[in-house]
């Protein structure tokens, strides 16, 4: 049954939260629990749905892989992993800068895979800055091509990002599912990526003089960057089992949360830090919105948004063009709107797709490339655009600025948009 007035009401409150979001000086954790609070009190008066509905509408397996990917990303952080890495490029790539460009993108996209896209940039981005610096060079395109590539990183891993982990709990999507219908195009689209941008723009920047060259590798050392050997091999092994476990057993939140307090326990006798400290370093503004969007779509399905969806004619559609559309829709969205409250909008309208005989590997693919690449359409669409633009002011880097990253940005987004719809003309066949 569909109540017009009460579902109109809820999508106000819907639309109040995501606008908190997008300002920086609202307070968007209380507006969302207030929103939460009270889309909850009228659907039960209206409805009269009970509290333990939505606190079973609240997906928790989704919230344990948040919270637990959180814990990981702090202690790989502590541990120095990150720096030991962008250092260990360069010494590799002997500082032939297309070399080293290449390889910096490639692994920011696969640690953007592994843990928070925020944390890859506040770590490597500093780092890539200082080895320009040293080198007399500019630092913007080494900037751009991390930032424009780590997107990419969210479609190789179902615990990658926040709305990663929502969609793939909603439908039970695990990491072989990722690997099966994403790697191929995930990192045809990174080749391609980092293609283009050496070839157009990479190529135009002046070369490094051998003299300066020779003097920065001999005057980085990776070993300076590890604090202390022990925790970092440790900690190091440990994440790589971590997501090998993540391939190997079904259940993601099982899998992230023991390896969460293992890594805890055993780096306690490290860094002296107990269970209760690292907490404090949790993001649980983001926990809490999360679980507030959870209690408002519950109360907007309880309203018979899903009914309403139902009505809608999809059966005239043609499978690629409503693969298309979808595509698109959440695409432009995701450049202007939160990626989460986005994510979860779209849950019940791929389930009713789903129901109605629509296959699911088609939609799937829409709905998790356009939540993930959509971002780049404007820099305020990816927190990790910000991110990369505000430390490229604040260390005074001189081609890399909001015109620059929105140009490049929305480039690059329209060919990865063309190049998801090409593959889709080959999914939709097969599978739909």
């Amino acid at each position: 049954m569909i109540e017009t007035v009460l579902l109109i009401v809820i999508f106000v409150l819907f639309f109040f939260i995501i606008l908190s979001y997008s300002k920086s000086n609202l307070d968007f954790v209380a507006i969302s629990l207030l929103c939460c609070f009270i889309a909850a009190a009228i659907t039960f008066m209206v409805v009269g749905t009970t509290i333990d509905t939505f606190i079973l509408s609240i997906e928790w397996e989704a919230i344990i892989i948040i919270l637990s990917m959180s814990i990981i990303t702090k202690i790989a952080q502590d541990s120095n992993i990150l720096e030991f890495v962008a250092v260990k490029l360069f010494k590799l790539s002997r500082g032939e800068q297309r070399i080293f460009f290449w390889l910096l993108c490639t692994i920011t996209t696969l640690l953007a895979a592994i843990i928070s896209d925020i944390i890859v940039v506040l770590i490597l981005a500093p780092i890539v800055i200082r080895l320009c610096h040293f080198l007399k060079i500019r630092a913007g395109t080494y900037l751009l091509g991390m930032t424009v590539c780590i997107n990419i990183g969210s479609i190789i891993t179902p615990f990658s990002s926040g709305e990663n982990i929502i969609i793939s709990t909603a439908f039970n999507l695990n990491t072989i599912y990722f690997i099966q219908y994403y790697w191929i195009f995930s990192f045809f689209l990174l080749f391609m990526t980092i293609f283009l941008i050496d070839r157009f723009i990479l190529r135009k920047e002046p070369k490094i003089e051998d003299r300066q060259k020779k003097f920065v590798i001999d005057l980085i050392d990776t070993d300076i960057m590890v604090k202390n050997k022990k925790m970092f091999y440790f900690n190091s092994i440990a994440i790589i089992l971590t997501i090998i476990l993540f391939t190997a057993l079904p259940l993601l939140y099982l899998t992230a949360g023991v390896s969460a307090l293992i890594l805890v326990l055993v780096n306690r006798n490290y860094t002296k830090k107990p269970m209760s400290e690292l907490l404090k370093d949790i993001e649980w503004e983001i926990i809490f919105f999360f679980i507030s969007l959870y209690v408002v779509i519950k109360c907007l399905l309880e309203a018979g948004f899903q009914d309403l969806i139902a009505l809608i004619p999809f059966g005239s559609i043609d499978p690629f063009l409503l693969s298309f559309i979808i595509l698109i829709i959440i695409s432009f969205i995701s450049g202007v709107v939160a990626n989460t409250p986005t994510a979860l909008i779209f849950i019940p309208i791929i389930t009713t797709l789903i129901d109605t005989g629509f296959s699911s590997v088609p939609l799937f693919f829409s709905f998790i490339i356009g939540i993930n690449l959509g971002g780049n359409f404007i820099p305020q669409g990816a927190a990790c655009d910000m991110m990369t633009l505000k430390i490229a002011r604040d260390s005074g880097v001189e081609n890399l600025n909001y015109k620059r990253l929105l140009k490049m940005g929305a480039t690059f987004a329209l060919v990865h948009l063309g190049i998801s719809i090409l593959f889709l003309l080959i999914l939709v066949p097969i599978f739909g």
